[in-house]
């Protein structure tokens, strides 16, 4: 009676396992299950020992390549990415050669007084097309007290009543310089109707804004490069949104941006996926 029992709980561990795999044929992981119990119920049985042995090797090759093929993709991403980022500092590096070439025919222009108004048109210019990277905040802010510095000595020189025994020269200084020749070829009461106080004091103004704002831009990317590193994308992209609505071509804005929308959404398919089991 107990060898009938032994003999009818042995045919259903058989029964339970997986068909194995025609002779010479390499068994694939997926039988490694029944080929388990086959080896449990008959360890003595060298034939399923083998081909149990043959088929977790065949998984883990299969696990090994699967491995292989991820580090390789990651590889060719990363590669991709330098290779965006090469391209980047390429194309900031081009623009700071053509703002520093601007930047020096505005000090030419300043320090001349026969063409001191084309270089205060020129110095708005040159404001208007600064470029706010993470690392030329001190590089522009030197700048703007060289150009400042060089006009001074011009009209002080020149037109000394200007600044009246000041060492520095602001804002509306330079803006007046604009308008400043009129003033002295005319006579004052024509002067006075022809508005260019008030032109100087808007230009001065605006001079004003432009400082401030590249301020004001030079935090937003830093912020947003911040939050790209938190993988905070959204409000990345929100304020990256922002630089670039004062610098439209900022080199350095629009990478960031660009991986950080790539990056939300991944971000927002993973997270569908997951809604979705």
């Amino acid at each position: 009676m107990l060898r009938l029992l032994l003999a009818c709980a042995a045919a259903a561990g058989l029964a339970g396992a997986q068909p194995a795999a025609p002779a010479g044929e390499k068994p694939g992981a997926q039988e490694v299950p029944g080929l388990v119990d086959k080896v449990l119920a008959d360890p003595s049985d060298a034939e399923a020992r083998a081909r149990l042995k043959s088929a977790a090797g065949s998984g883990s090759a299969r696990e090994k390549k699967a491995i292989a093929e991820e580090k390789a993709a990651l590889l060719a991403g990363a590669e991709r990415d330098r290779k965006k980022e090469l391209k980047m500092w390429a194309a900031k590096e081009k623009r700071r050669r053509a703002w520093k070439r601007a930047l020096d025919r505005v000090c030419s222009l300043a320090s001349d007084a026969d063409t001191i108004k084309q270089a205060v048109s020129a110095y708005e210019a040159l404001l208007v097309n600064s470029p706010v990277y993470t690392d030329n905040r001190e590089e522009l802010s030197a700048a703007s007290l060289k150009i400042k510095d060089i006009f001074f000595k011009t009209v002080k020189s020149e037109y000394p009543h200007l600044v009246q025994g000041r060492d520095r020269i602001d804002e509306r200084d330079i803006a007046s310089l604009l308008f400043y020749r009129a003033s002295t070829q005319d006579d004052y009461q024509r002067y006075t109707d022809t508005g260019g106080t008030q032109e100087a004091l808007n230009k001065a103004e605006r001079f004003r804004r432009l400082e401030r704002e590249l301020g004001v831009q030079y935090s937003n990317l830093n912020k947003g490069i911040a939050l790209y590193s938190k993988r905070r994308y959204g409000e990345a992209i929100a304020v990256f949104d922002e630089v670039l609505s004062f610098d439209r071509d900022n080199e350095e804005a629009l990478y960031y941006w660009a991986l950080a929308s790539g990056k939300n959404k991944s971000t927002a398919v993973g997270e569908a996926v997951g809604n979705d089991r």
